[in-house]
């Protein structure tokens, strides 16, 4: 059984994030929580939602939730009023959410999903995986992969995940180590001291970020679906986006952290980069609680059951 929040300002801007909720194969006992928030005055950048009825925004929830075509699931719906990312991140928390989803652009506190601080900052703040949805299907995904803890949290969840079972899937590793010092000004350029050749440390880690690769290839469940590898040189964000636009992707997935030096992909800047400039949906993976779970609540304004 899976938990996922829906972070949504109701409106139509929201329009591929709700279809892709509503389209997902979710697993029988799904637990989906729709969570509206509405900025207190102090709060409001504009002036959209700073008079809104909460009753009214509720039954826009309410009708949303009845949107959702999920036999086997249950739906729910949650208002709060706050401070969005932190008010979602809370809720995540609090629900014991295995997923976090969030729109492309939309009215209000959810604006700026992409472009500003809300996807941002639910993403520092949740413990759990975020999906920021451009696309309203998932049947082809790129999964970046350095060899790291939190990549192979990432490749768990497309393993573990019936949302994800069916897709293609390209694993990318992105040979990453930095411009070298030059020293004679002549190709092949050296690093300075007792540093090897710069054309050396390229090979090498070429030859590694093709095992990792392989490894992680070879390590997920066999599937009827395709799986390739790829391994790419240069700046790892640029690379990542490079590869799911050449793959037609529509998710890229990435982990929340990174390994340092050659490896470091993950480092807090790459992921962003990543989502500010993808094209198709982001999911940023971090570990699961769903171990943690206690027993199930229902603490909504509003359930849904189908």
């Amino acid at each position: 059984m899976m938990k996922v929040l829906f972070a949504t300002d109701g409106s139509k801007k929201d329009q591929h994030a709700r279809e892709l909720v509503a389209a997902a194969r979710w697993p029988f006992g799904t637990e989906i929580e729709l969570f509206g928030v509405v900025r207190p005055v102090g709060l409001a950048v504009t002036g959209d939602l700073v008079d809104r009825d909460l009753r009214n925004f509720e039954h826009e929830l309410e009708f949303l939730a009845h949107s959702l075509p999920q036999p086997g699931c249950t739906v729910r719906w949650q208002i709060a009023v706050g401070e969005p990312a932190e008010e979602i991140a809370a809720r995540a928390r609090a629900l014991k959410a295995d997923l976090v989803v969030v729109g492309n652009r939309g009215r209000g506190p959810l604006a700026a999903t992409v472009l500003g601080s809300v996807s941002a900052g639910v993403i520092d703040r949740a413990p759990c995986p975020v999906l920021v949805a451009r696309h309203t299907a998932i049947d082809r995904i790129v999964l970046a992969d350095d060899g790291s803890v939190g990549a192979g949290a990432a490749a768990a969840f497309l393993d573990e995940w019936r949302i994800f079972a069916d897709a293609s899937l390209e694993v990318v590793t992105v040979v990453d180590v930095g411009h070298p010092l030059s020293v004679t000004g002549d190709p092949p350029m050296a690093f300075a001291g007792e540093h090897p050749p710069y054309m050396q440390l390229i090979k090498e880690e070429r030859e590694r970020a093709r095992e990792t690769a392989a490894a992680r290839a070879n390590g997920l469940k066999a599937r009827p679906r395709t799986i390739k590898t790829s391994v790419r040189v240069g700046d790892a964000a640029e690379e990542i986006l490079t590869a799911a636009h050449d793959f037609a992707a529509d998710l890229i997935v990435v982990g929340s952290r990174g390994q340092t030096g050659a490896a470091r992909f993950f480092a807090g800047s790459v992921a962003r980069r990543v989502l500010l400039g993808a094209k198709c949906s982001v999911l940023i993976a971090r570990g699961s609680i769903q171990a943690e779970r206690g027993p199930d609540r229902t603490d909504g304004l509003g359930v849904l059951t189908r």
